[in-house]
């Protein structure tokens, strides 16, 4: 028969484990996050930059 400290020391360390494990998944899923939050913003920029060239195109032809 195990003893109690024995057992207390194992249950202890699963739950460490679990703690680290449920860490890392929250940090990457965070991370995750922030990657596609900016990858949002690179895109909505790039679209603001597309549509400005655009209008400056058509007032170009306007201007001619």
């Amino acid at each position: 028969m195990k003893h109690a400290n024995d057992l207390f020391a194992q249950a202890v360390n699963q739950l460490i484990e679990i703690g680290e494990k449920a860490r890392k998944e929250r940090e990457t899923r965070e991370r995750k996050a922030a990657d596609r939050e900016t990858i949002r913003v690179k895109r909505k920029e790039n679209r603001a930059h597309v549509r400005l060239t655009e209008r400056e195109k058509v007032q170009l032809t306007f201007n001619l």
